[in-house]
């Protein structure tokens, strides 16, 4: 499976990864986990550019996003080394929650190495319970993916 096989064009930030070592299995491929793992960068520096997540946000505003599930299809194989991009995009808005959805593709090759989906929950830490996300959510997310080339795989003209 390899690029042209998923649709990128509704994606525009994707967060860089080097497969290490240490996140390689007996196999010598990349470890299942490693895939959730650079999901998880790709969804904390996408909401940190929105600005919507960290300690200091979480202090100020009380609030802050909880993973509340996810899914991840595995596609191909990465082994130590690999460049891997993993695209990420927000699928879903709801009242107090929102769907993501991920592409980890090979840099050099465009092959897809996994797919993914998770639910973000907007969570009021004080309370302990979920609260209503921004009511300028859909802008952020509009200026912020604006302000970014359109996702372009390397391996890809």
């Amino acid at each position: 499976m390899n690029a042209s096989s998923v649709d990128l064009s509704q994606y525009r930030f994707s967060s860089p990864a080097k497969v290490r070592f240490c996140e390689t299995d007996a196999n010598g491929h990349m470890n299942h986990v490693t895939a959730v793992i650079y999901m998880e960068q790709a969804r904390t520096d996408f909401l940190l550019g929105l600005g919507l997540f960290g300690r200091e946000q979480a202090e100020r505003s009380g609030n802050t996003f909880v993973l509340a599930g996810q899914s991840v299809a595995y596609r191909s194989q990465a082994y130590f080394g690999d460049p891997i991009d993993t695209y990420v995009r927000v699928s879903r808005i709801g009242r107090s929650s929102l769907d993501m959805e991920y592409v980890l593709l090979h840099r050099q090759t465009s092959a897809v190495i996994a797919t993914g989906t998770s639910t973000m929950v907007h969570f009021d830490v004080k309370e302990q319970r979920s609260t209503p996300l921004p009511g300028d959510l859909e802008g952020r997310i509009a200026a912020f993916e604006a302000s970014l080339p359109p996702a372009k795989p390397s391996g890809t003209s």
